[in-house]
């Protein structure tokens, strides 16, 4: 009778070659792709909240401007101070370090096709697309001839 032994690599050791660990290839390339599919949606008036954007963690995408969180909420702060030129108001704006608070109007973003919360009307309108590119990354990608040689297949012939 034969016997065969079957000795697989610690599953972390699997996942870090595969690259889907959470620092891993496939995982910074969803990082970028749903990055990518969102910029369409994010707010854009001069571009500072689209490009100012920390991709330093892998699983998360953090918009750094100072205006960033109320945009993604879409709802007006105050106190909000009229700019004023030529006799109209231009824009507002609050002072920094001052309490603010939700004045209950919603944003009206200039940019059509930008939205509040544009994280979830990218999975709305793009996750089929998302889904399709991160598997074509997979596999086209090179991690499938590091797979190929995971498993050590050890066999003992038992007399």
């Amino acid at each position: 009778m034969a016997t065969v032994k079957v000795d697989f690599e610690p599953t972390s050791v699997i996942e870090i070659k595969l690259g889907i660990d959470p620092n891993g290839r496939v995982q910074r390339f969803v990082q970028n792709q749903c990055y990518r599919y969102m910029d369409k949606y994010v707010p854009r008036r001069d571009g500072n909240l689209r490009e100012n954007v920390d991709l330093s963690n892998p699983e998360l995408i953090v918009y750094e401007s100072d205006y960033a969180h109320y945009m993604y909420e879409g709802k007006v702060m105050g106190p909000n101070i009229p700019i004023i030129e030529n006799e109209i108001v231009v824009k507002y704006f609050s002072p920094k370090g001052g309490r603010k608070h939700y004045t209950g109007k919603n944003i009206h973003y200039e940019t059509p096709g930008t939205y509040d919360h544009w994280d979830k009307v990218m999975v709305k309108n793009d996750m089929t697309k998302l889904v399709e590119s991160v598997q074509r990354y997979v596999e086209r990608g090179e991690w499938w001839i590091t797979i190929k040689k995971t498993p050590k297949l050890i066999q003992e012939l038992a007399s």
